[in-house]
């Protein structure tokens, strides 16, 4: 089991891996960010606990904290103070509108929040309403409170324990409402471990995060693993594809972690002379379609190392290179026991798709229930929403979410199984998939396309699309975008494209099967 090593000493939370390896080496680089600031273990270690100090009269045990910080010193001592405090994190994202945060402090219950120099004044003025709001790191500009004025407080409460509360991380909510998980400590360790066991992380290893800081990945499967590694990790706030690879020379950068579309846009640039000259040999994430895949390795030696996880379970499925399999996210780990079941339930075949169920095997690896609501039973089944399938070794493959399915003309069509096709024809860099009303009843297929050549228009797509897909299922309307819209952390708003629905420049395979729409 990945992480046993690190059990069996005694490392059970964020904050003993903390305590341990600021203990053995605390002169080590932890985290170096895009503004040139840089942060070492012991440094980490130091800063939390006077953090923790500071806010020791305002943070009673148990309570919730709402935090806005961009990456930087400051945000990583806050992740650890608030451990020291015994308190539960609530990272907002910088770019949330007021009512879900609102919502999101409501249900928590945070009473103190967060801030540093860069957060915007609108979304200060938010988390003041429920009260004290105060400025980590430095103060810049920032109408606020600052924590240094605070009187300093001896801090003797016990330590955490593996099922305590650590953060409530939203959900993405990207096909339904975002809900708020509670995870415990030993679930961020558990999902480090395994990361950092499957790509054979170690000291000297420099780990590249463009995940915005609010982020379970940036957190869990990027400093932590780091920590625990004895990696650096290079944290960034936003991902640029015309910088990529500059910045990953420039860092010493040996892997990298990823989501959604980065891989085809990095792979869909023009070719560079200087496309292996780099350090970096593996990448994290999902997902990675086989061609795709073995496109980028061949073209940049980079092995893409794809992965099954969520906020509630974290990693359920992970590849590691001896144990990888193209079109797969790699086998089912020890802690979890997967099951693929039908609308009513019930198992289905090795092979067959269904909706992917997962229980764990060991205590505080799984979320704890979502905030406001009642506690997910200890060992219950978690029902995630998403489908695919697993084979007899025990691979999972993601096949799309349950929910992202368009019903059109009695048939259902699955978003993802349209999405594979379109993302297979040449020139196209990125597609989302989703249902638009019809004229008379039910939904059509509408395929919002980001292409890189003259040659992508509405028709050829459609006609990419006649012989590899059942007719029900080739897109009636296809619209070109320069870009998809996307969350901070990568993923499709496929609300805000069917809210969109049908525009001016979308092509009607109905009203012209040839229509090309530039």
């Amino acid at each position: 089991m990945p992480g046993t090593d690190e059990v069996a000493d005694g490392v059970i939370t964020p904050l003993a891996a903390l305590a341990r390896r600021a203990a053995r080496d605390p002169d080590a680089e932890l985290v170096r960010f895009s503004d040139g600031a840089r942060i070492g273990v012991g440094e980490v270690a130091a800063g939390a606990r006077g953090l923790a100090e500071r806010l020791a009269g305002l943070v009673p045990r148990g309570s919730a904290v709402a935090t806005c910080l961009a990456p930087g010193p400051a945000a990583v001592e806050t992740i650890f103070a608030l451990a020291v405090l015994g308190a539960v994190e609530v990272p907002v994202a910088a770019d949330l509108p007021a009512p879900p945060v609102r919502a999101l402090l409501a249900t928590t219950g945070a009473s103190v929040a967060l801030v540093d120099a860069h957060t915007d004044p609108e979304r200060v003025a938010v988390l003041r309403e429920v009260g004290p709001v105060l400025v980590v790191g430095d103060a810049g500009g920032t109408p606020a409170r600052h924590v240094l004025d605070e009187p300093r407080r001896p801090v003797d409460r016990p330590a955490p324990e593996p099922g305590d509360p650590l953060a409530v991380m939203s959900t993405s909510g990207t096909t339904g409402r975002a809900k708020a998980a509670v995870l415990p400590h030993f679930a961020a360790l558990r999902q480090a471990c395994t990361v950092t066991a499957a790509m054979g992380y170690g000291p000297g290893d420099v780990l590249f995060n463009v995940f915005p800081w609010h982020h379970i990945n940036v957190r869990h499967a990027g400093l932590l693993p780091a920590l625990l590694s004895g990696a650096t990790l290079v944290a960034h706030p936003r991902f640029t594809a015309s910088g990529f690879w500059a910045i990953c020379r420039a860092e010493g950068v040996t892997a990298f972690n990823f989501m959604g579309a980065m891989l085809a846009i990095l792979e869909r640039r023009p070719p560079a002379p200087d496309d292996e000259v780099h350090a970096v040999r593996r990448a994290y994430g999902a997902p990675a379609p086989p061609d795709l895949a073995d496109r980028f390795r061949d073209r940049f030696g980079v092995l893409a190392l794809e992965a099954y996880a969520c906020t509630e379970l974290a990693d359920v499925a992970i590849s590691t290179p001896r144990h990888r399999r193209p079109g797969t996210a790699g086998r089912v780990v020890p802690e979890y026991e997967v099951a693929i079941i039908d609308d009513a339930g019930r198992p289905v075949p090795a092979g067959e798709v269904g909706q992917i169920a997962a229980r764990p095997r060991a205590a505080h690896v799984a979320f704890l229930g979502y905030a406001g609501e009642s506690p997910f039973p200890a060992g219950g089944w978690f029902t995630t929403g998403d489908r695919g399938r697993v084979d007899a070794d025990g691979y999972l493959a993601f096949a799309g979410r349950r929910a992202d399915v368009v019903r059109r003309r009695g048939e259902n069509v699955a978003a993802w199984d349209v999405e594979e096709v379109v993302r297979a024809m040449p020139g196209v860099v990125d597609v989302a998939v989703v249902g638009v009303d019809a004229e008379l009843t039910e939904q059509e297929v509408l395929a919002a396309v980001v292409a890189d050549g003259p040659g992508v228009t509405a028709g050829a797509v459609r006609a990419w699309c006649a012989g590899r897909l059942p007719r029900h299922a080739v897109p009636r309307y296809v619209r070109l975008l320069a870009e998809l819209p996307r969350t901070a952390s990568g993923k499709v708003r496929k609300p805000a494209l069917a809210a969109e629905g049908v525009t001016a420049d979308t092509g009607d395979g109905e009203v012209d099967p040839c229509a090309s729409s530039t």
